[in-house]
């Protein structure tokens, strides 16, 4: 009968103590991924219930009180009626209810680029937001509004005989997020910072020497 050789028997040995590690970490991921699918349904529980308080919440909004209000404004009235909690679907649902949109298509893209690009709100979900009322911004932050620099820059270059109104009013249409400012007046300064008010005022006196 023929006997095992030193090395052969230790190879046995560790390919017995491998299996029984490999039984030992089946286990522990049997256990990890019950541990995710509890975890899994708490999420869908959380989910499931702010999204039917929020429905509750936002019943309680009237359209007239979006009246002269910004998106970004209406969001954060939304926010508030709702422990701070924005579910963007239901939110879109609600302004499209109350034709805040001159077109309903691109209102889940509109409400989603507001929400992503402002500082105020933070993802918390899939479709769901927390405003954050912690958050601080510098002094030089608060005084400009992001991306309204390059708005502008886009509009003059498409159309350069547009006026500062023209611009602000396009703005206000398709919703620009001004950050709780006043449209006008955010126009206005930036207006003037990039230096179309020298070129719209050199247009005029050279319009009033023609006459």
């Amino acid at each position: 009968m023929n006997t095992l050789s030193s090395w052969e028997a230790q190879t046995l040995e560790l390919i017995g103590l491998i299996d029984h590690d490999i039984k030992e970490t089946e286990g522990q991921l049997n256990s990890l991924r019950e541990e995710k699918r509890a975890l899994e349904e708490a999420l869908n529980a959380y989910r499931q219930r702010v999204g039917a308080r929020y429905a509750q919440a936002v019943q309680t909004i009237r359209p007239e009180e979006f009246e002269g209000k910004t998106l970004r404004e209406m969001l954060h009235l939304i926010a508030e009626r709702n422990g701070r909690i924005i579910v963007v679907k239901d939110a879109v649902k609600l302004l499209r209810e109350a034709k805040v949109f001159g077109n309903p298509l691109h209102a889940d893209s509109i409400i989603y680029s507001i929400l992503g690009r402002s500082r105020e709100f933070v993802r918390v979900g899939k479709g769901i937001f927390r405003l954050d009322g912690l958050h601080k911004e510098s002094k030089a932050k608060k005084e400009s509004v992001p991306g309204l620099k390059q708005a502008i820059l886009e509009l003059k270059t498409s159309n350069p005989d547009m006026t500062k109104n023209d611009v602000a009013n396009i703005l206000i249409r398709y919703g620009f997020d001004f950050q709780g400012k006043s449209p006008k007046r955010a126009v206005h300064m930036t207006w003037v910072n990039m230096g179309y008010a020298k070129t719209e005022k050199h247009k005029q006196q050279n319009l009033f020497r023609e006459i």
